[in-house]
């Protein structure tokens, strides 16, 4: 009685024969699939707990594995309802080829991703600056794209080709220090040495301006109506650091105002030239 039940069929196509014990086997291997990455995901969850990797770490292995374990599972399904798999491969090897170069950008963008993610020099919280000046912080990487915010706090999606075609400059917030200048101008006129006390004194009072290196002022120019001065500092708020500058220029403001020295306006004698009536 059990032996007619798993062998009724329930669909008989040419090749493909389905039956109530085919149907079984079907979902014994699907959840063993399924069983299997579980195990698999929590032995990596352990192991990088235990040498205290970040969840992203382990986590592009375990999606290889994953994608690797489930295509061997729909190879075994697809056995077991009597698909000829070579012969299903070997057939559709023209359609392979034209979907191949119509996604051929979205495999490009899949491939970089795996790079990124093996390299890890793209991680979340990273810093960067792209060939049109932006600078994103980097807030998640995937597979196909990376997901950024600008200094306005727009999300930006970024294909991970852009990473390997275009020149890309790091800054690696939070883990290093990185050096910044400020331009200043005075009045002609105004004490140099003061000038350069006031400034070092607004940097020192500010608490992204890192003390090592200790900053320094340098009279780089004269202008047509300033002294040109410019303040080299260090600090680890680079993806801020406009917010920075602008704090720095209105402590600078603040003390000069304090101390009587004169920001430049620019200024232009004129000389009229009267002629006399013959």
């Amino acid at each position: 009685m059990l032996e007619k039940i798993l062998s009724y069929d329930l669909i008989k196509y040419h090749s493909i024969h389905i039956t109530t014990e085919s149907v079984l086997k079907l979902l014994i291997v699907w959840l063993v699939t399924k069983i299997l990455l579980l195990l698999i995901k929590k032995g990596f969850r352990i192991s990088g707990k235990k040498r205290s990797m970040q969840p992203e770490e382990w986590m592009t292995f375990y999606i290889i594995i994953k994608y690797f374990v489930w295509l061997i599972g729909f190879t075994v399904m697809l056995n077991i309802i009597g698909v000829n798999v070579t012969m299903l491969i070997a057939g559709s090897s023209a359609l392979l080829i034209g979907l191949g170069l119509g996604i051929q950008q979205y495999l490009y963008d899949m491939f970089a991703g795996l790079i990124i993610l093996f390299e890890k020099k793209i991680t979340i919280g990273t810093v960067i600056e792209l060939e049109d000046k932006r600078v994103l912080k980097i807030t998640d990487v995937k597979m196909r794209f990376s997901e950024a915010t600008d200094r306005n706090d727009i999300r930006v999606i970024i294909p991970n080709s852009k990473f390997l075609s275009n020149q890309i400059n790091f800054w690696e917030q939070n883990r290093s220090k990185s050096r910044f200048l400020l331009d200043v101008s005075v009045a002609y006129g105004s004490n140099p040495d003061l000038v350069s006390e006031l400034i070092l004194k607004a940097a020192a009072e500010h608490k992204d301006c890192n003390d090592k290196p200790k900053p320094f002022v340098r009279l780089v120019s004269f202008g047509d109506s300033s002294l040109n001065f410019q303040l080299f500092f260090w600090s680890r708020n680079k993806f801020r650091i406009k917010q920075v500058k602008s704090d720095l220029n209105k402590g600078i403001l603040q003390l000069f105002t304090e101390n009587n020295i004169q920001i430049p306006f620019p200024q232009r004698d004129v000389h009229i030239i009267q002629k006399s009536k013959k």
